[in-house]
Formats: structure tokens, sequence, C-alpha cells
């Protein structure tokens, strides 16, 4: 972990060196819990606790998959918008000669592309 000093010759602002002290503090936790889980799952019952660099590796990729489901999940999200958007631009453009057709298609289109954007550049930043 690193000091005060070290975060601020860094260029971290004092938020910025708060908000990082309490992420690595969180992981480090979140860290020893999941190896702490995993070295018990795997010790036999008359053994004393032994967490290996298998088990903190372990809980290592686990934390990783983790935050990517989060994402995933998003993106599904967003994917999932965009598929009701594309039914509900069809539905309006089926209808054009009616007052409500052409708004229904113009909107649906354009949160569409919207939602497609938002998905592809937060892809892309992962």
């Amino acid at each position: 972990m690193k000091t005060d000093q070290e975060l601020k010759t860094a260029g971290f602002t004092e938020s910025g060196a708060k908000r990082y002290v309490a992420s690595a503090n969180t992981y480090c936790d979140d860290l020893l819990q999941k190896s702490t889980a995993l070295g018990e799952r795997d010790k036999a019952a008359d053994s004393p606790l032994e967490i290996t660099h298998e088990h903190v590796r372990g809980a290592t990729l686990s934390l990783q998959m983790r935050s990517r489901d989060t994402a995933d999940n998003t993106a599904a999200f967003l994917q999932v918008g965009e598929y009701i958007c594309t039914a509900l631009a069809g539905v309006g453009g089926g209808k054009l000669e009616t007052n409500w057709g052409t708004p229904l298609f113009v909107v649906s289109i354009a949160v569409g592309v919207i939602l497609f954007i938002i998905r592809s550049n937060r892809g892309r930043n992962q």
C-alpha cells in the first residue's frame, strides 16, 4: 500500500488519495475473505487452516470476474433496450400514416442509436 506522501508525489489530490486508500482497503478485505473461504473449503476436518498461493490466486480471479459480471449486466440491459427500440421503430414505421407512428419511429430510432453508442463505448473502455 502506498503512503500518503507517495500518493501526493504521484499527483493524487486529497480526495483522490482518500478514495484510493478506501478502495485498496476494501479490495484487501474482500481478497482476505475470499482467500480464507477457499482455504476453508479445501481444508481437511482434522488439519489447521492453510491458505496457499492457489487460494489467493483463485480469490483474485473471483474478484476480477465479479467486476466483469457487473459490466456484462449493464451491457445486456443496454442491448435489451436496443431490441425494444428496434421493435418500437418497426411498429412506428408500419403506422407512418397515423399521428403517433412517425414520432414513435423517430424517437425509437434515436434512442436505439444512443443506447448502441453507449454500449459500444463502454465495451471499448473496459
